[in-house]
Order: C-alpha cells, then structure tokens, then sequence
C-alpha cells in the first residue's frame, strides 16, 4: 500500500493518495459487492413499507405496526444502513483507478461513513431503550416523544458529523474527512476524535443494548417481577407475565427487540480489529476486510430479521395501488386503492356516512367484466362501479 505523502505546518504528514495491490483491489472488491447486497436488500424493504403505509393510509386500524414508534426508529435505522451501503459502493472508484485518492469524493465518503456509523449506534440503541420501556417498566411514550426522539436524534448525528470539520483545527493539521487506510474516513491526525466521536457511540450502543436485552430477557421469562415500584427477582422464571402481555404494541416490540441484538453481534469483528489496532498490534489485510464484510452485512441482517419474523405488515398491502373512483354520499370524489376497497378499509367511513359497499362479479359476458363494488347512500340510488 505505497502513499503519497505532503508535509503539514504542526510537523504531521498528510496522505494525497494510496495506491492498492492486486490482492488489495480485490477484497476492497468484496466489499463493494456485500454492499450492494445490502443496498437492494434495504431499498426493497423501504419500498415495501412505503407501499404499505400509502395503501393503509385510509385505514382506522390504530394498531398497524406502521403506526407505531418502533416503525420510526426502525426506518430511522434502514436509512442509515442505506448510507453506509452508498459509502462503501463508493470504492468502486478507488478499485477502476486502484488508488484512493484525496478530493471531494474522498471527504463525501468520510462523511457518509460517519453518519451511518453514528446513526446505526444511536438508532440501535434507541429502539433498545423503546423496546425497555414498553417491555419491562411498562411505559407507553407519547406520541410528542417520537417527534422529540426523531428531530434531536437526525440533529444530533448532522452536528456529529460536521463538528470535526467545522470545529477543529483543520489548517495545521490537515482534513478531518480524508484517506484512513484502504478508503476514506476520519484521517489519522485525528486519531482522538476517531475515538470519542465514532467508535464511543458504536461501542456505548452495542454494551448498553446489550444490557437493556439482557434485563428485557429476564423480565419476559420472569425471573425479574415489578410490582409497583418494587423490584424483585426470582431464580426460577414462569410465564404468567408473557401471557398478560398480549397487546399488539408489546408483540411489536419483541420483535423490535432482535435489532439490537443483531446489532452487537455485527460490531463485534470490527470492535476486535479496532482494538487491536490501537494496542498498537499490525492488523492483517484479511482481517480487516472480514471484519468491515460482517459489518455491512448490517442492512442485510435488518431486511433478513424483518422478512422472517411474523408479519409486521398487512397482507395484500405490499403492491402497487389500482386507483378506483369511489362516489361518496356527498358527492365528493373520492379515491381509492384497490388494498382499501378489498380490505374493507373504508368501512368505518361509510357506516359514519350511512353508506355502505358490497362486492359482487358482473354476470355480463365481456372482456372488461370484473368485480362490481356498489355504494348505495341511504335514500339514494345505488352507484355502481365497474372495475
């Protein structure tokens, strides 16, 4: 890995560009790929919320898991895995001119690979805290703590990621966001900053998730009993607290539960290397490259969990909306996805208005002959609409 190197006014050394080995483009070529993996994992899945959220969008069904806190959080955490994902496919230009090179993609790559480093920390450990509160003290947030918990959260990690450039004194000692090893990241004169600003808040999100699972674990096997203010634990667990949680917003958050723990796992080959490279040892090209491959895998392992566990969104909800005209009792059009006129969304709405829909097949022989959905008001004539 020759550098290129350019003298700074504190006595420190600036690095221009690396030039990649052979062997050295091609696992930075893994990387890439396992990245792309991960983004079309995570770009499926944010489609796939985004077409169920806009075909519930007229449901009265309060309890839909898109309507909840931990749906926030988690899409919170989708996006910064996306952003890591990008971050990393951006190497690809480094592999075509087999040498990183210091300029304006270098210092978009540093940023972006901060961000998705902080806000997969913070995101993780918020849904952690979420899934505590629900789970063990029995708290319900309000919705204001959501808009509080979202804005402060993305605020936080903007300022995170621009208090290094923006603050430090980057004349004398060079870029913050520049080449770190194989690619672009916080440079090496930074190597402080490195620490409280990134590896702090991966490590804090990883040990306190850690220990909020392992409390909500206790709790749900029992071993753990609240009463009141009192707390006390018992060797022997029994399940009569699982059986009187049986809410829609307590299953939810179990669920929630296994990203955190997914979390820790990932974190855990790159928090080996990184500690071992500050003990001061020589980490190995290999090792670096598996412990940065397990850690993007982070996307995939989110989309894998959503996929597998039980389903969090409506059935038939995940598909491109057919717009229909829905005629309503007061003649104001209205219209209509074909999710919410099969799911009988709507209904709430029409027996307010003292309207009412059925479905029914035309008998009529032609190509265009379908399900028939016929509204009648209450002392009108029906209207039929021919699909």
């Amino acid at each position: 890995m020759p550098e290129k190197m350019q003298p700074l006014p504190d006595g420190g050394q600036m690095i221009l560009r690396v030039t990649y080995t052979s062997w050295e483009a091609h696992g930075i070529t893994v990387l890439v790929v396992v990245s792309c993996l991960s983004l079309i994992a995570v770009v499926g899945l944010l489609t796939a919320i985004a077409l169920s959220a806009f075909n519930t969008r007229s449901t009265h069904q309060q309890h839909l898991f898109l309507r909840t806190h931990a749906a926030a959080y988690f899409i919170s955490l989708l996006i910064c895995d996306m952003i890591q994902s990008v971050a990393s496919i951006m190497n690809a230009n480094w592999i075509l001119n087999m040498a990183v090179e210091k300029g304006t993609l270098c210092v978009i790559q540093g940023a972006a690979k901060q961000i998705s480093d902080v806000g997969l920390s913070f995101w993780t450990f918020v849904i952690a805290l979420h899934t505590f509160c629900l789970l063990v003290l029995g708290i319900t947030p309000r919705p204001y703590v959501l808009w509080i918990t979202l804005i402060a959260g993305w605020s936080a990690i903007g300022i995170l990621a621009m208090a290094g450039p923006l603050l430090l004194d980057t004349a004398h000692r060079g870029p913050f966001y520049g080449i770190s090893g194989y690619w672009c990241w916080i440079t090496q004169d930074y190597v402080v900053e490195r620490a409280t600003l990134d590896y702090m808040f991966m490590f804090m999100a990883g040990t306190s998730s850690f220990v909020l699972y392992s409390v909500v674990f206790l709790r749900m096997r029992g071993n753990i009993v609240i009463t009141g203010k009192r707390v006390m634990f018992r060797k022997t667990g029994n399940n009569e607290w699982l059986g009187q949680q049986d809410s829609r917003t307590m299953s939810v958050a179990r669920k929630m539960l296994l990203y955190p723990v997914a979390y820790t796992i990932v974190i855990l080959p790159i928090a080996a290397a990184r500690f071992s490279d500050w003990a001061g040892n020589d980490v190995p090209f290999e090792v670096t490259i598996f412990s940065d491959v397990v850690f993007l895998l982070s996307g995939v392992v989110n989309v894998t969990l959503f996929a597998t566990t039980r389903r969090l969104l409506p059935a038939g909800s995940i598909k491109l909306p057919r717009f229909r005209m829905d005629k309503r009792a007061a003649s104001r059009p209205h219209i209509a996805t074909e999710y919410e006129l099969e799911s009988g969304s709507l209904s709430s709405y029409r027996q307010a208005s003292g309207t009412y829909a059925l479905k029914a097949y035309s008998s009529i022989d032609s190509t265009e002959a379908g399900p028939l959905w016929i509204q009648a008001p209450p002392a009108s004539k029906a209207v039929i609409h021919n699909n």
